[in-house]
């Protein structure tokens, strides 16, 4: 009996640490803040245009809203990141008390 609840205890904790590791990759992720520094570039640029054309308004408009749906996407990926740190925080704290009966 102390065998598979030695196993299911440093199983926990792997998958715990493992846990962690990925959430920290989401949050620390740089593709995110690329795309959107480059998209903010273009919507500087197209601004410019913007005010001398009436047919950019449209797409100014859309870029406006693309740039506001990337900054929900970083938002989303960091708590997603932190919810996963933080559950494997949980399980290795679990597995190493499991390990310590």
């Amino acid at each position: 009996m102390v065998l598979i609840r030695d196993i299911m205890g440093m199983t926990i904790f792997g998958v715990g640490v493992l846990a962690i590791a990925l959430g920290m990759v989401i949050i620390l992720g740089k593709e995110y803040q690329e795309t959107l520094r480059v998209l903010s570039s273009h919507s500087t640029r197209l601004s410019g245009r913007a005010i001398t054309e009436e047919g950019m308004a449209p797409v100014l408009d859309g870029m406006a809203r693309l740039l506001d749906a990337v900054t929900r996407l970083i938002a989303t990926a960091v708590g997603v990141g932190a919810f996963l740190s933080m559950l494997g925080v949980g399980m290795s704290v679990l597995g190493f008390w499991m390990l310590s009966k």
